[in-house]
């Protein structure tokens, strides 16, 4: 049995359930500019790669503006509804009484893993927090999972990574990590490619886990 493993939670569709959020807040805050709109296959990126898709040749003044004004009205109409994912509490502690480490893997801006870790008052159970300032490139570059990786002292092979969107997934593959998918914003059939999937945390423990491991 692999020892030293460890677990990499994306944030976003992950510890907290909230891709309709973020929907919403693409729709009503670009409406009134344009541009493409926003869809499903651009779930797990960076704003910046995101706006890029949306507004061919925005300026970098721009994607910063537009990220802002975008993330602050998500905060906004997220913050009342915010709740973090069935299970994840449970298993949180679960695996910090095992001494399983944990970090956070995400490729959203600082400010709103922040947002989330403390709102739900979950930060102090993860030993790293990586996120798209701490990377040259975000997902699906590896870069930030192999990051953490390397933040946590465990090789990315013995890495089990959670995640909800294509692109996220295919940065974990990338990275040579496991990658268990988390349904709430994609189907099962959307998710097939990984090694498990599963609806929210209530059914996972540390067998589970373990279990990925052998062959």
């Amino acid at each position: 049995m692999i020892k030293n493993i460890a677990v990499i939670f994306d944030m976003d569709g992950v510890l907290v359930d909230n891709s309709v959020y973020h929907q919403r807040a693409f729709k009503e805050y670009f409406d009134r500019i344009g541009g493409r709109e926003f869809t499903p296959d651009m779930f797990g990126r960076s704003n910046e790669d995101i706006l890029k898709l949306m507004f061919p040749g925005i300026s970098g003044e721009k994607i910063e503006e537009y990220t802002e004004g975008k993330e602050a009205y998500y905060r906004k109409i997220f913050k009342p509804h915010m709740q973090p994912l069935k299970g994840l509490l449970d298993l949180l502690k679960t695996f910090k009484a095992n001494n399983i480490k944990m970090a956070v893997g995400s490729s959203a801006p600082t400010v709103n893993v922040d947002f989330v870790l403390d709102g739900l008052d979950i930060r102090h159970y993860f030993d790293q927090v990586v996120d798209s300032s701490g990377v040259a490139k975000a997902k699906p570059a590896p870069d930030i999972y192999l990051k953490a990786a390397k933040l946590l002292g465990v090789e990315p092979v013995n890495c089990v990574v959670f995640e909800d969107a294509i692109a996220g997934i295919e940065a974990a593959r990338q990275a040579g990590m496991k990658v268990v998918s988390v349904a709430t914003t994609l189907s099962f059939d959307d998710l097939a490619c990984t090694d498990d999937q599963i609806h929210d945390f209530s059914l996972v423990d540390i067998d589970f886990i373990y279990k990925l491991f052998v062959n």
